[in-house]
């Protein structure tokens, strides 16, 4: 009975011994195949592939963002959306999609803004009427020169794009369209002329210039007109250029 006995402890802690060992194995497994894919010589990332717009957003740019996280610039460990993040902030990007493929490679995907309009000649704005903070250049002049409170900047836009086509009718463009604290709207047209259409019925308004135009360019030389105040209910003024 006894020797019975001892033979069942013997073997109950020969068990515990190879249970105690096969979690430290396990363990040991774990910290040494965590340290090998967190390890960037183990799994490196060595390839960079760009894609989408890249006027203003060069791989140069995007390899500089990268650099900074060069400790963790592995497979496994790379920070994805930090990069993100980081170049969600560059002004001239609206968005980014960022992949990785296997074993070495990052893949990402820049979507630049897509600029409508200067804004208050320091800014710019996209076609959702959001304020992009990156400075005009002398590349930009094909864009209008629009004006107002950034916080209507996407009211201001929407103005100009109704106006923009009803004056397309009468084949003139807009070069500058301002809008203060009342809404109240005045434009420059393509020609230099200033139309003034205050705050209300604006379409109404440039209507009306368009059936007048052609008998004011009859009657007058329209190189001296300065402006034309449309803001009345039957009719309208004729301001004139100053004549040294």
């Amino acid at each position: 009975m006894w020797k019975k006995l001892k033979q069942i402890t013997l073997a109950k802690w020969i068990s515990i011994f190879f249970f105690i060992a096969l979690l430290y194995l396990l363990q040991w497994s774990y910290f040494n195949l965590k340290n090998w894919l967190t390890d960037q010589k183990s799994v490196p990332l060595n390839a960079l592939i760009l894609t989408g717009n890249d006027t203003h957003i060069t791989f140069e740019k995007v390899r500089a963002v990268l650099i900074r996280q060069e400790d963790r610039l592995n497979f496994f460990t790379v920070e994805i959306a930090q990069i993100q993040k980081e170049l969600e902030e560059m002004p001239w990007v609206y968005s980014v999609s960022i992949r990785k493929r296997w074993p070495e490679t990052l893949k990402i995907h820049v979507v630049e803004q897509s600029i409508v309009a200067i804004w208050n000649d320091n800014a710019l704005l996209n076609r959702f009427g959001e304020i992009v903070n990156a400075p005009p250049d002398s590349t930009m002049q094909q864009y209008v020169a629009l004006y107002g409170n950034d916080e209507q900047a996407n009211d201001v836009l929407t103005t100009y794009m109704k106006l923009h086509q009803l004056l397309k009718v009468g084949k003139f463009g807009i070069t500058s369209l301002s809008s203060d604290q009342r809404q109240s709207t005045s434009l420059t047209l393509d020609n230099g002329i200033l139309l003034r259409l205050g705050k209300e019925q604006k379409l109404d308004r440039i209507q009306q210039f368009l059936t007048v135009y052609p008998l004011i360019d009859k009657k007058y030389d329209m190189n001296k007109i300065d402006y034309i105040d449309l803001r009345y209910d039957t009719g309208f003024a004729i301001g004139w250029k100053n004549d040294n």
